[in-house]
């Protein structure tokens, strides 16, 4: 079974959640989207720290969001007071240690695989919907189809559990993020 129909239930669930859906309609503010990316910032250093120093950028070229991501962020940055969401705290805290783990630190793919496929897949919607207020570098990438291949190719069978536990951070963050 695939990490998608793996997953599938818990993708679905976080497109429910308000703020997904503010964005979706479009009423989500400029203020909002920042402090969405401004959580993401906590999310993608870890992660992209991690894969990097074990080696697994080397066969995914272009894979990289965090200078983007931040560039976007800095674009809307009124100076507002932005703090991170309880729940991306925690997530923070657990990929730190997940990716210092010797024994684990290789399941760090599945965070991977989960924020990277999104923004490759329906990161795409967003960065249409941001448009007015955000050029949305996060989500240009140069060869998008031959990544979604490269990252699927580093995936193995034992990723399920932690693929479902980067969605449950993810769902999580997002209700937050809509005041559920």
């Amino acid at each position: 079974m695939s990490l998608k129909d793996i997953t599938w239930d818990l993708h679905k669930e976080a497109e429910t959640s308000q703020f997904v859906k503010n964005i979706f309609k479009g009423t989500a503010t400029p203020q909002e989207y920042a402090l969405y990316l401004y959580n993401l910032l906590a999310i993608y250093d870890p992660i992209e720290f991690s894969c990097k120093r074990q080696g697994l950028f080397k066969n995914l070229a272009g894979i990289e969001r965090l200078n983007k991501l931040y560039a976007d962020f800095l674009e809307l940055d009124d100076g507002s007071a932005y703090q991170l969401m309880p729940s991306v705290v925690e997530y923070h805290d657990y990929l730190i240690k997940l990716g210092n783990d010797p024994y684990r630190r290789h399941l760090m793919k599945a965070h991977l695989y989960v924020r990277h496929m999104g923004d490759l897949n329906g990161g795409q919607v967003f960065k249409r919907i941001v448009a007015p207020y955000s050029q949305g570098k996060f989500y240009d990438f140069d060869d998008a189809e031959n990544l979604k291949v490269a990252i699927k190719a580093e995936l193995t069978d034992d990723l399920g559990p932690e693929a479902r536990t980067a969605f449950i951070y993810a769902i999580r963050m997002m209700k937050e993020l809509g005041g559920e």
